[in-house]
């Protein structure tokens, strides 16, 4: 079964959740899919990159997308337990030629954060405005 973009939204705000139910529904819905598919395994990454969950918490709840994301981090660089950063996890998605819905998903979040940090920092967000779409 293919994840469509509403769904990994629905599943990322339930792993951002500080609730701990939501972050365990969401693990038992991320391991209903496959994600060994190329195109699906943005969403994994996307998933991974904007939870608060370690790499040991997906493996240890999700035995099958934690395995996925350790082979994917050991095999992208030997670098399994180095942080994933922005550009390292975009690289990973990029290489692995992943779907465009989950590549936008991911560089949507990445502004949301920026925009987010850039707020705190007391940068006058509302001179600011991004727009951003993936070319064919």
């Amino acid at each position: 079964m293919k994840v469509t973009k509403q769904e990994a939204e629905n599943i990322m705000n339930m792993l951002a959740s500080s609730d701990k139910e939501n972050g365990y529904m969401a693990f038992k819905a991320i391991d209903a899919h496959d994600f060994t598919e190329k195109e699906d395994l943005g969403y994994l990454l996307y998933f991974y990159k904007f939870s608060k969950f370690t790499i040991n918490d997906w493996v240890e709840n999700t035995a099958k997308a934690g395995a996925t994301l350790s082979n994917v981090f050991n095999t992208y660089d030997g670098l399994k337990d180095a942080p994933v950063t922005y550009s390292r996890a975009l690289a990973i998605m990029v290489e692995n030629s992943v779907s465009k819905e989950s590549i936008e998903l991911f560089l949507e979040r990445h502004v949301k954060d920026l925009t987010n940090s850039l707020s705190a920092l007391g940068y006058p967000i509302d001179k600011l405005d991004f727009n951003l779409k993936l070319k064919q």
